[in-house]
């Protein structure tokens, strides 16, 4: 696998710390997320089931990801199969592979990596031979396009459910079991959906007639209910990537489950009840987490954390604890009405990690509509006080689209926002808003699961009313793509006719439909052709006594609820919310396992006494080696490994002053990806009282298999910078050895040169000219390689000009950085 050849190596090395090797296994489980690394890594639920499977003797849990297009193209040139990252195994060669079903857009990934693992994409035309082919996540509520690739699918909360499915596989597999008794042990697991177990049927007008149960003693499938969050798995040590991440920082469940009823959410429905961890079992999670990752910023989730029942006090003693560390709290989902002053104060008091409101709507009409539950009046002095508080800029959420919308509730979503921005002047602050638009897309099991959602041309009259609006009160604009909301629209209330779709739709080239830059309307216009499917047709209204295609999935809320709650919407009514007092009878809670469970408990465990660095500085030079693997981490990536591992390995690291402070070390001259390293050198700004030794120590306990801290010692803070220090650099180049022959020769050529000048192309268009010849202060040749000692140029440029090949590429030779020499 040449790593050399693709954008981003991080994505595809493996070896990062906390990730989970086991050589041997009863049963190897392939965790897939359909989309790229970066986006994989930073999903909860997919570090929450590699702990959980990885604490059980005998399995293993192996991450893989969609490859991005370089490295594909690469996989099919190469012959190569798609594998998991922990031990390279193929996906044909697994168990199980479960994939992570979170948004329509990924599910043509999702076949393009069972085709990259060599399987065939029906669960039909697959065997006892190939491995069991699984999904669960919020797209599991309605997965009836994707029904005929899967043998099995969960629906709700997987922590205990997937180790009941991994006992029913390892029992298959002992006794040998054809995959028919597989899936009736599958279907027997409360929440577990076994696809080929039911069989729609259709009208001539194309919609359901009904849902045929093949087996007649299981006419419906509930979800999973997770009793108790405060007692659930948490990934405490998670894999700590080696590259930035979507969400790079600590990300801590403190509640699962709403109950506030807005009535287009999703997620407000299919996760319901409510179950919050208590503050003492937050702090412990945080505290833990911290130390395995060293991490500078916690995350507090939940669908709404300004309503978790203890916020107020677990915020202030975060910051009590934490912010002379100078780790961030950040609360990605706030809802306005729940932010009081005090907790703005909070929030700020570290870093301000960015201000998210989401109105929804822009008049009070559309607002009831929805059971938001704000009015104009708490949306304003709410960004009042945030930005009173100092924030410059505040993010709108809204969607446009919602059941019964007007011209005029669009023209009230630009003038709410220029309100919004008023209180910035009001406050003393000239506050910025950027104001970002969504399209609604009716989902399965709530009360807009019935309704139609509005076409790409009145998306696209919708958002230029919007981008007229908002520029005449000078605000910035954002919104979501007309075409991808359409085609999310298409899956997320589809049928299992799409499925025929899916899989041209691959086959013509769509894959990462939910990056811009690689959607492709056209190629789904021709695929919905090919297949006779007229796409608009799944945007329509439904009639409320139709038979819809997730009509046999229960998320526990019943389909009488959603239709009460759809009346309410349309009369403008309030539902309120059932943690404060009376049942809504959503059919979800039997008051006994499944139930409301709140932490009024707000009594928090004692404070660990810590001590602040002192004023005194001390600065530590360290050189230390880059080697195997970690050859292809960027010199930003580098960067970040060693920011985690002063925290992990507790170094009294000091930090740079300003908004956002930084760890006080710095490197020398950044060396090439792809070359390894024994003389890396950089220099850290360290509290005064700790050896040097002591420093190494702490460091190679905490850094990656590859990355070794070689020497240590203590400099004058004033001694010069390593930049002015380094002088040359000695390399070792090793070539092919049918080269061996010609090398020394090929050396007395490159010497014999007066000037031997290379032009490398600079940012902004211009170009750098170097000689190399004067650069070149030693070279000669032992067998297949070169021992050369340079000032500027990179290795590579030397082996081009030697070997007078300029053809050559950075995986046809190994670069080994051997010494750094430095000025007398």
């Amino acid at each position: 696998m040449n790593l050399l050849a693709v954008e981003k190596p991080a994505r595809y090395m493996g070896g990062e710390m906390g990730s989970v090797r086991k050589e041997q296994a009863e049963l190897r489980i392939a965790l897939a997320f359909p989309d790229v690394y970066e986006v994989g890594m930073s999903h909860l639920g997919l570090r929450v089931l590699y702990r959980v499977l990885n604490q059980v003797e005998g399995i293993a849990a192996e991450r893989v990801f969609a490859p991005w297009p370089d490295r594909e193209r690469q996989m099919l040139s190469d012959g190569e199969g798609l594998a998991t990252l922990e031990t390279a195994t193929p996906l044909a060669a697994c168990d199980v592979i479960g994939f992570t079903l979170q948004y329509e857009l990924s599910y043509t990934n999702i076949l393009n990596m069972l085709k990259l693992a060599g399987l065939p994409l029906f669960s039909t035309e697959r065997g006892t031979g190939h491995p069991l082919v699984i999904a669960g996540g919020p797209c599991a509520y309605n997965p009836e396009p994707l029904a005929p690739f899967f043998d099995a699918i969960l629906l709700g909360d997987g922590e205990e459910a997937v180790l009941e499915i991994t006992e029913a596989v390892r029992q298959s597999k002992a006794l040998g079991e054809e995959r028919p008794a597989l899936l009736e042990r599958l279907a027997a697991i409360e929440g577990v959906y076994v696809p080929g177990m039911f069989e729609p049927r259709y009208h001539a007008d194309g919609t359901v007639t009904e849902i045929v149960p093949l087996s007649p003693d299981r006419k419906t499938v509930r979800r999973r209910f997770l009793s108790n969050l405060d007692s659930a798995p948490y990934p405490s040590e998670p894999v700590i990537p080696f590259m930035k991440t979507v969400h790079d920082r600590v990300a801590v469940e403190i509640a699962r489950g709403c109950t506030r009823g807005c009535r287009f959410c999703q997620a407000g429905y299919i996760y319901r009840p409510l179950r919050e961890r208590s503050p003492a079992t937050v702090l412990e999670l945080v505290q833990k987490s911290l130390q395995s990752t060293g991490y500078d910023e916690i995350s507090l989730l939940s669908l709404s954390t300004g309503d978790y029942s203890c916020v107020s006090p677990l915020l202030s003693e975060l910051m009590a604890r934490y912010a002379h560390d100078r780790i961030a709290v950040s609360l990605p989902s706030l809802r306005v009405g729940t932010l009081t002053e005090g907790l703005i104060e909070e929030i700020r008091r570290v870093r301000k990690t960015g201000f998210t409101l989401a109105p929804e709507a822009g008049s009070e009409r559309m607002r009831r509509v929805i059971n938001k539950g704000i009015t104009e009046q708490d949306l304003l002095e709410t960004a009042f006080n945030v930005y009173g508080a100092g924030w410059r800029t505040i993010k709108l959420y809204f969607m446009i689209g919602l059941p019964g919308e007007t011209a005029e509730d669009i023209t009230q979503i630009a003038s709410l926002s220029r309100q919004v921005k008023d209180q910035g002047k009001r406050s003393g602050n000239p506050g910025e808003v950027n104001v970002s638009v969504g399209t609604f897309v009716p989902k399965a099991h709530t009360p807009f699961q019935w309704e139609p959602q509005i076409s790409v041309d009145e998306t696209l009259e919708r958002q230029y009313q919007l981008h007229t609006e908002l520029k005449q009160r000078k605000l910035r604009f954002k919104w979501q793509d007309a075409p991808l909301s359409f085609l999310e629209g298409v899956f997320a209330r589809g049928d299992r006719r799409l499925a025929a779709v899916l899989v041209r739709a691959v086959e013509l080239g769509c894959r990462f439909d939910g990056w811009r830059e690689h959607f492709s309307l056209e190629r789904w216009q021709q695929a919905f052709r090919e297949c006779g499917i007229q796409p608009e047709w799944y945007l329509r209204r439904r009639e409320l006594d139709e038979v819809l295609p997730w009509d046999h999935l229960d998320c526990g809320v019943t389909r009488e609820f959603l239709l009460q709650e759809r009346e309410r919407a349309l009369s403008e009514a309030a539902t309120v919310d059932c943690r404060h007092g009376q049942c809504s009878a959503c059919g979800v809670c039997n008051f006994d396992t499944i139930a409301n469970r709140l932490s009024h408990d707000s009594a928090l465990p004692a404070r660990l006494q810590t001590t602040a660095p002192g004023d005194d500085q001390a600065r530590v030079r360290l050189r230390f080696s880059k080697t195997g693997a970690m050859r292809y981490l960027s010199h930003l990536e580098l960067l970040t490994v060693f920011t985690r591992a002063v925290s992990r390995g507790a170094v009294p690291i000091l930090f740079s002053q300003g908004f956002h402070p930084h760890p006080r070390f710095s490197f020398a001259t950044a060396t090439s990806v792809g070359v390894e390293s024994h003389a890396e050198y950089m220099d850290m700004i360290v509290a005064a009282g700790i050896s040097a030794a002591e420093i190494q120590r702490r460091l190679n306990s905490a850094l990656p298999a590859g990355i070794k801290v070689l020497a240590a010692e203590m400099i004058d803070l004033k001694a010069p910078a390593l930049s002015v220090l380094i002088d040359k650099t000695r390399y070792a180049i090793t070539f092919d050895s049918a080269c061996s022959d010609s090398l020394a020769e090929q050396c007395v050529q490159f010497l014999a040169h007066d000037r031997f000048t290379v032009q490398r192309k600079k940012k902004g268009g211009e170009t750098q000219t170097i000689d190399l010849r004067a650069e070149c202060f030693s070279l000669n040749a032992s067998g297949a390689t070169l021992d050369l000692v340079a000032g500027r140029g990179k290795p590579l440029e030397f082996a081009r000009a030697v070997s007078g090949n300029p053809e050559l590429q950075a995986d046809d030779v190994r670069i080994e950085k051997r010494e750094a020499i430095f000025r007398d």
